[in-house]
């Protein structure tokens, strides 16, 4: 097998399974949470097919292939081309919330009733191994946010239920 063809194979290789390492551990937020159901289906759509390419790669390296006619080097490139693709849905398919960045579920603004203080619970990361839940408070007057971490049991939250319509008004329309 030529030189370069070797090389172009090692490099492909390194960034194939660079983005399946980088989609497991994505997808499942450094173990973390488990597999959603849209990151089972890239695994078995994109990431499978990416690890037996790349493991065909390594055969033809180790056996020492050697493409003998137009056809071959024409086959090889297609998979090469396939492998890049299927590699770069793997990345792009990989959503940073809850590892890289917080996700946070807000609870609506409040005021409390002697109207110096705003507000809110806010759930960190939910229905993952490192979820917190922490009250945000500010002072209306002087805009000082503090943030205050809360004893509540983020792991026995099992759903959140939010709702498309406006808060109901009072009577008096206030």
């Amino acid at each position: 097998m030529a030189i370069w063809l070797k090389l172009i194979l090692i490099l492909l290789m390194i960034f194939n399974l660079s983005s399946l390492v980088w989609f497991l551990l994505g997808s499942t937020a450094y173990f973390q949470r488990g597999m959603d159901i849209m990151g089972t289906t890239y695994l078995w759509g994109a990431g499978i097919p990416v690890l037996l390419i790349t493991i065909v790669f390594t055969i033809f390296l180790f056996k020492g292939w050697i493409p003998t006619s137009r056809g071959d080097y024409i086959g090889i490139c297609v998979w090469m081309v396939l492998s890049i693709l299927l590699s770069f849905v793997l990345i792009q398919s990989v959503s940073t919330h809850g590892w890289a960045n917080e996700k946070i579920s807000s609870d609506s603004l409040k005021i409390t009733s002697d109207g110096k203080y705003e507000y809110r619970v806010d759930l960190i990361n939910l229905f993952q191994k490192n979820s917190h839940a922490r009250l945000y408070l500010k002072d209306v007057h002087s805009g000082e946010e503090i943030y205050i971490s809360t004893g509540i049991q983020t792991r026995k939250i099992v759903g959140l239920v939010t709702s498309l319509l406006p808060p109901k008004e009072s009577c008096n329309g206030k």
